[in-house]
């Protein structure tokens, strides 16, 4: 068995074919006909995908349409295109320019429906700056520092913030209850056979903006976060499971060697990678193998926390089956996505762990090959 390009071609495979798609930059260029789950940096949804999204990254833009749920969370995001059933997106600008089928939940720091914004049903915001110059079908509840609604709401409206202003192209076609900082405001001819009334009852539904706003988001990206290195685990363990686990006894006999294996891997691989790329044949080659190489520093911690949870369960000698361990090695993956985000030791963390995972799979994947093992 070829552990290592056994496990790289699995990753390969997951983010190139599978529902499950992570990487720093996705752009989705061809029609999906299923659910997909992005994670990345930037993500750009430029085609149609038939079933559901659930997206989280710093940039997200959906620029073709999606006939199921969209779920996302980032630090921007942009809908330009219709989604024909709900929508629940937060972070911290979002934008939406387009139609919505049915309700719209939105938490963030900034919120804007433009003027071809349209949602079909019905529209919950809480955010720190909500500019509504859309259209909404059904009812809104908005929540911000400063509301400013310039659209039109065709259902029952209630609109909580420290300033509120009523645009001239505002128009009410149901009764509107509010609460302003400044008390009662003017409404002007925005109400089409609607009554507006101020309600300082409503004063205590007002939250602290703010923090609000970046609890939720933090708390989303999170989330997405665990979702997805759940999926990814859960592939990677099925695919592989005696793969970890003889790797952990290798890892046992050779700790030293399997850090030193490990650590020639992250150093000499970019070094392959350059010398293929300073011929003109190789080009292809140092392509490929610079993929699979990005792929496993992506995955990386997720696939040191799958050694680790096997590596514990042998160290205390628990018979675990299979979800035990994939629920503790996602447990461990949380953990270690944790202590590499700390500055500076992050990076010599990753190094370690990494060192560490990849050499005792090297290792292995020696063994199988009945090449001689080092001697201590």
């Amino acid at each position: 068995m070829k552990t290592i390009p056994l496990l790289f071609m699995g990753l390969f495979s997951i983010v190139a074919f599978g529902q499950f798609e992570s990487g720093e930059d996705l752009l989705i260029s061809d029609q999906q006909k299923d659910d997909i789950y992005l994670a990345g940096e930037t993500i750009e949804i430029n085609a149609v995908v038939r079933g559901d999204v659930v997206a989280a990254g710093g940039n997200i833009s959906v620029n073709d349409s999606i006939y199921g749920d969209l779920t996302a969370a980032g630090g921007e995001l942009f809908i330009n295109q219709y989604i024909a059933d709900d929508v629940r997106v937060s972070g911290g600008s979002i934008t939406i320019n387009s139609e919505i089928g049915d309700d719209l939940v939105v938490f963030g720091g900034e919120v804007i429906l433009t003027k071809n914004a349209k949602v079909s049903g019905n529209l919950l915001c809480y955010a720190g700056d909500v500019k509504m110059n859309g259209e909404v079908v059904g009812m809104m509840k908005t929540t911000g520092a400063d509301v400013t609604v310039n659209g039109t709401i065709q259902g029952t409206s209630k609109i909580i913030g420290e300033d509120i202003e009523i645009g001239d192209n505002a128009r009410f076609l149901s009764d509107v209850e509010y609460w302003s900082s400044d008390g009662e405001i003017d409404f002007k001819e925005s109400l089409v056979n609607a009554n507006a009334q101020f309600n300082e009852d409503l004063r205590e539904d007002r939250p602290e903006f703010s923090w609000v706003s970046f609890g939720i988001a933090s708390l989303a990206l999170w989330g997405f976060y665990m979702l997805s290195a759940f999926l990814v685990i859960l592939v990677l363990h099925a695919l592989f499971r005696k793969a970890f686990s003889k790797s952990v006894q290798t890892l046992q006999q050779h700790t030293i060697k399997s850090f030193g294996y490990g650590l020639i891997y992250l150093i000499g691989v970019p070094l392959l990678i350059a010398i293929a790329f300073m011929m003109i044949v190789g080009i292809p080659l140092g392509l490929f193998i610079t993929t699979i190489f990005i792929f496993s520093l992506l995955f990386g911690h997720l696939i040191a926390a799958l050694l680790l949870a096997y590596y514990v369960t042998q160290k205390n000698k628990k018979n675990w089956g299979f979800w035990s361990i994939t629920f503790l090695a996602l447990l461990l993956a949380i953990v270690l996505r944790v202590l590499t985000i700390i500055p500076f030791l992050g990076i010599i963390l990753s190094v370690v762990i990494l060192s560490f995972t990849y050499g005792a799979l090297t290792l292995r994947a020696l063994k199988n090959r009945n090449i001689p093992e080092p001697i201590e």
